[in-house]
Order: structure tokens, then C-alpha cells, then sequence
């Protein structure tokens, strides 16, 4: 198989990627800023490494020169890919990430053409973040293609990765977003709650800019479209009162002392709870002007250990051709059915 290049490898997520990939017997080169941390993770798994930041086009064009797929995992994204995927574009090697960002799939699809004309894949959201909501968004469709309104769910258990918790904190000032009337709007932190049945759990959720906003409508074309998650009484009470605090949460000094909390109290879900634990996910579609609908539950692995394995066998099937060029999806690049060749992964329809 080609070669491949892990960028963000030493980090929560890509170093679990990076571990899953070897024990695939793949033998991807992996990079990232910190030198020390990267030769590190290069010595454990003997693999290659290229030490380099998201913004040295010297050193890109010379990594690019090497390998036929970069697999982005150094978050938050909206700060990386303006420098990176250009960059693939131009040398003709195919890009992935683990995003959740709407603006970060709203950049890189905004490159369509450019990846069009250099017979290059660009597929952000190959991880949790987008992959069994996205096949779960086209499963109920094709149950009901007349569907006008989309609403997709997930509740965990596990927690978060630091560099998730940042990504965060970055987009917090900037509130909510949904999409109406095919449009993306830009709505309230918090904007909406409704308590959702995941089979054997009710749970309060609420609305979150989670990218199925963008990526389920490029899948489906449904035109209107919210996502939410499950979250307690006292956290949503604390959303709706720090909507107030959202001009002063993307200041500098706001924005660095989210960073410096972060990093002192969170890394990730430990190893037991990545075995263990199951992410519940629920979806349901509506025709507005039949009114019929239809509900379905996916369940899976934890999500960072999903994000893994959807992770690597995207990449396989890129390297082996098996996605078309362009901007595309999990489910438009490898159909519905995706997130269920994958073990321990149960869809159920209502």
C-alpha cells in the first residue's frame, strides 16, 4: 500500500489512531510540532517522523513529496487546513481529518473543484465526528426520501479529548447552528432541548453546532437539519446563562485561560472506558407535508475508539481508490452501509 502521513500523531486521538494503524501492519510516517513527542511516538512504533508545524510550506512540500494521503489529526482544524490542504491539493495527494467543525468543512468544501481538477480526495470527518451520524442521516432517507427535516442525537458516556475540549472553547463565543430551508443559521448556544428516548434511557438534550449542520445536507440534500446531545438539568441552566458571557469568552485572555484549564484537567477517556463504553445515537426524519416519520437507533464502540477504526479503513479505501475525487462524505464516498461493516455497531429502525 502507498505511503501515508499522520499529522498530530502525538495527541489524544492521533496517537490512537496511530496505534490502531501498526496493528493494521500499515507503516504510516507520522509528524507533528512538538520534536521531542513525535520522535518519541516515532521510537515506540519504529515508524518515520517529520517534525513541522501546520504553517511551514517548505517543510509540507518536502513530507508531501513522499506520500499519497495526509490524515490530519491535529485540532482545532479551522486553524490548520488553510495551511494544509491547499498544500495536498497542489501536489495531488488526497487529505483526511477527524473534524467536527463546520467552518472547517465549509473551507475545505469550498475546494471542490481544485481537488476536481488534481484528481484528489478531500474527506474531513472521517472519525466520530462525522462518520455513523452521517451513514445514520442516510439511512433514515433512504427509508423516507421525501423527508424534509432531519434530527440526529448522540449521548456518550466516555468524555472528551483535550484537543476536542479546545475545539470547543474556540467555537464558543460563536453559539449555535442549524439548518433551515437549506440554509445555515446561526442560532443561541443552547437554542433548543427535547428530551430524546435512546432505547432505554430518556435523556435531556440539547442543541450543538455538530457538523451533520453541513455535511448530512450534502449527503441527503434534507433542508432542515438539527443536531443535539444529551447533557444534565445544571449544564444546559449553565449554557443559557453564559450566552451573556459569549463576547468576552473570544478574547485573548478569555481564550487562554480556556486553553490553560484544559490542559491541566482534561487528556481523555481512559483505556477501560474506550473498551466499555457504547455511544448511543438516534435519528429521526419528517415529511412536513405528509407528516409520516421515521426514527432509528444506531449504536457503537466509544467514540474515540470508533474514530480509530473508521479512521484507518477510510484511509485504506481512499489509498485503494475506492473514493471518488472532489469534497466528499462518509456516505458519499463509501454508501449507508459504512459504519456497519464495523463490529458492534447495531442499527434499529422505529
Amino acid at each position: 500500500m502507498e505511503n501515508f502521513f499522520i499529522y498530530g500523531a502525538y495527541g489524544y486521538t492521533g496517537r490512537l489512531i496511530t496505534e490502531y494503524a501498526v496493528k493494521q501492519g500499515l507503516k504510516p510516517v507520522i509528524g507533528g510540532r512538538d520534536a521531542a513527542k513525535t520522535e518519541a511516538l516515532a521510537k515506540v512504533y519504529k515508524l518515520d517522523f517529520v517534525v513541522l508545524n501546520a504553517d511551514d510550506p517548505e517543510k509540507w512540500d518536502e513530507i508531501l513529496s513522499k506520500v499519497s494521503l495526509v490524515l490530519n489529526c491535529a485540532g482545532p482544524f479551522a486553524l490548520t487546513v488553510k495551511s494544509i490542504v491547499p498544500k495536498c491539493i497542489e501536489h495531488e495527494v488526497h487529505y483526511l481529518d477527524i473534524t467536527g467543525e463546520i467552518e472547517v468543512f465549509e473551507y475545505i468544501e469550498s475546494l471542490n473543484q481544485q481537488a476536481l481538477e488534481k484528481n484528489t480526495v478531500l474527506m474531513p470527518g472521517v472519525g466520530f465526528d462525522v462518520v455513523p451520524t452521517d451513514c445514520l442521516s442516510s439511512q433514515l432517507h433512504n427509508k423516507l426520501p421525501t423527508a424534509t427535516h432531519l434530527e440526529l442525537a448522540f449521548q456518550g458516556t466516555s468524555g472528551v479529548s483535550r484537543g476536542t475540549a479546545l475545539s470547543m472553547a474556540r467555537r464558543y463565543h460563536t453559539g449555535g447552528t442549524i439548518r433551515e430551508n437549506g440554509k445555515m443559521k446561526s442560532v443561541p448556544l443552547a437554542y433548543e432541548d427535547k428530551i430524546i428516548d435512546f432505547g432505554k434511557k430518556e435523556r435531556l438534550c440539547v442543541t450543538i453546532p455538530w457538523g451533520d449542520v453541513f455535511t448530512a445536507y450534502h449527503s441527503t440534500k434534507i433542508e432542515n437539519i438539527k443536531v443535539y446531545t444529551g447533557v444534565s438539568e445544571k449544564t444546559l441552566k449553565s449554557l443559557r446563562t453564559y450566552r451573556k458571557f459569549k463576547v468576552l469568552a473570544k478574547t485573548k485572555i478569555a481564550q487562554w485561560g480556556f486553553e490553560k484549564v484544559i490542559k491541566s484537567k482534561i487528556d481523555g477517556p481512559s483505556a477501560i472506558k474506550r473498551a466499555t463504553c457504547i455511544t448511543h445515537l438516534w435519528g429521526k426524519v419528517t415529511d412536513s407535508t405528509t407528516n409520516q416519520s421515521v426514527t432509528a437507533e444506531l449504536t457503537t464502540p466509544e467514540s474515540y475508539h470508533l474514530t480509530a477504526l473508521t479512521a484507518i479503513e477510510s484511509t485504506i479505501r481512499v489509498l485503494k481508490g475506492k473514493a471518488k475525487p472532489g469534497y466528499q462524505t462518509p456516505v458519499t464516498a463509501f454508501g449507508k452501509d459504512f459504519v456497519l461493516t464495523f463490529d458492534k455497531v447495531k442499527l434499529s429502525f422505529k
